[in-house]
């Protein structure tokens, strides 16, 4: 059963990794396409006016063939000169001068071109090499999904709660080592052995009472992130965070999907990105890039539509939830305090959970 919680743990996060490397895929992919279509845009505006220009010249050379001159110097050359010689040094001078003046202009139009193409070429590779990295992120998160899906198939009635029992009775034992161990390292891998039980019993059993148990063992053993004190919530909601969490409300039940972001399922920063959107706030679908993109707030002020991020797996921000604080509504919240809205992995659904301790990097207000 030992092995099977292992299994289910290193499924579960290895999807995590995958997901929000697809989704940063995505995201980079969608940036360099748009600015592809800029620079196309503007290939095409450098021809058009190139073109233009060209045509002037043509009329500049069979004017000056023809009489010495361009058409844009007849107004001046009426203008009744004294005699017959200073009208051909007049004709002379003002169609050389236009002629040179329209060469200047093609030659600018033409290293204009030549530069946006080429910064057209380099996009044009980079996207191909982006496709690439997009597909091979897609096939892994399918690949990781698939296993978690179906290690979780075989984990039904009798035998779910029999391991949901044994992960909150390893997260109770780990807490007490790592409360017990005067080495940070010791007590760094006991906390990581409470976080590990406490995921699978919520991923098998949401909020039953074992998996609640689990996670206030979790937390104890992780202790708030360093230099931080335990997570708290600030003044007076701001409108445009409890118009989120009201959004982020709107999917509860809604499973999570990798890579989704629709009523049909999302995946962690789908939910915040949806939420945020409801409060009239962009937010690209990653949660690494949500984490860059937003202000960053104290865990000890924290405010509901407020977002929690986390690094589960050691390689960077893997995983965001949304902070919903000890009163919604006028009504007090299933966890108090510690209350979050989160998509968290395959096999859940939306739901209110109690925030973790273990891996939270930090929290940001968008």
């Amino acid at each position: 059963m030992a092995t099977l919680e292992t299994q289910i743990s290193q499924q579960q996060e290895a999807l995590d990794e995958a997901d929000e490397q697809y989704n940063q895929d995505v995201v980079n992919l969608g940036t360099t396409r748009s600015e592809l279509n800029t620079t196309q845009s503007a290939v095409t505006a450098t021809k058009s006016k190139l073109d233009h220009e060209h045509a002037l010249l043509r009329q500049a050379a069979i004017a000056s063939y023809v009489s010495s001159t361009s058409s844009d110097a007849l107004a001046e050359i009426f203008a009744a000169p004294d005699n017959a010689s200073q009208t051909r040094d007049l004709y002379a001078h003002l169609g050389a001068q236009n002629i040179a003046e329209v060469v200047s202009r093609v030659a600018t139009g033409q290293r204009q071109l030549r530069t946006t193409e080429s910064k057209l070429q380099a996009e044009q590779q980079t996207e191909t090499a982006q496709l690439t990295q997009e597909g091979q992120a897609r096939a892994g998160a399918e690949a990781a999904n698939a296993q978690a899906e179906a290690t979780l198939a075989q984990v039904k009635g009798t035998l779910a709660q029999e391991v949901v029992q044994q992960a909150a009775a390893e997260a109770a034992t780990a807490a007490q080592q790592a409360a017990g161990s005067g080495n940070p390292a010791a007590r760094e891998a006991a906390a990581a052995q409470a976080a590990q039980a406490a995921q699978v019993a919520t991923t098998l059993s949401g909020g039953s009472a074992a998996a609640q148990a689990a996670i206030t063992s979790a937390n104890e053993a992780a202790g708030p992130p360093p230099g931080t004190g335990p997570v708290g919530s600030g003044g007076q909601p701001d409108a445009a965070g409890l118009a989120a969490v009201h959004g982020a409300m709107q999917y509860l039940g809604v499973p999570y999907v990798w890579g989704g972001a629709s009523a049909s399922g999302v995946d962690c920063s789908g939910l915040t990105m949806l939420a945020w959107a409801q409060a009239g706030v962009t937010l690209p679908h990653s949660a690494a890039d949500q984490y860059a993109d937003t202000q960053h707030v104290s865990l000890s002020d924290l405010e509901p539509g407020d977002l929690l991020f986390y690094d589960f797996g050691g390689d960077g921000i893997d995983h965001v939830v949304m902070y919903v604080g000890p009163v919604l509504d006028g009504q007090p919240t299933p966890y108090g305090t510690d209350t979050i809205i989160q998509a968290a992995h395959t096999g859940t659904v939306v739901t209110f959970d109690p925030l973790w301790y273990y891996g939270l990097v930090g929290a940001s207000q968008p």
